[in-house]
């Protein structure tokens, strides 16, 4: 079976110059990585596909709220609105701490 498939120049000189290095022909480069590729699990690794990335994610809108608590604390001047910002903090910690166990649960 044959099937053509079409490159950018830039892509063609990449290609040629790494089935060179390999001692294939460029048809013979493709072909062997394109096999290759369908066999890996993830050969694009692309990262919407990685089991971890809600917890990257999650850990990363975590920080941003701890820092948001932390910046109304300072922001806060004295009286009841610094005491509602630092009522906030041990919830937000805590979050912080569930979501970084399950970080490191996966890991």
């Amino acid at each position: 079976m044959q099937t053509t498939v079409r490159f950018t120049p830039a892509a063609i000189a990449a290609i040629s110059e790494r089935a060179a290095a390999e001692r294939l022909t460029i048809a013979g480069f493709i072909g062997t990585a394109a096999l290759a590729a369908a066999q890996c699990g993830d050969p694009l690794h692309r990262p919407d596909r990685d089991p971890r990335r809600p917890l990257a994610e999650a850990l990363d809108r975590m920080a941003g709220e701890l820092n948001a608590a932390v910046a109304a604390v300072r922001n806060s001047g004295d009286g009841p609105g610094r005491e509602a910002a630092l009522a906030a903090l041990p919830a937000v910690a805590e979050q912080t701490y569930t979501v970084l166990d399950a970080v490191l649960e996966v890991s």
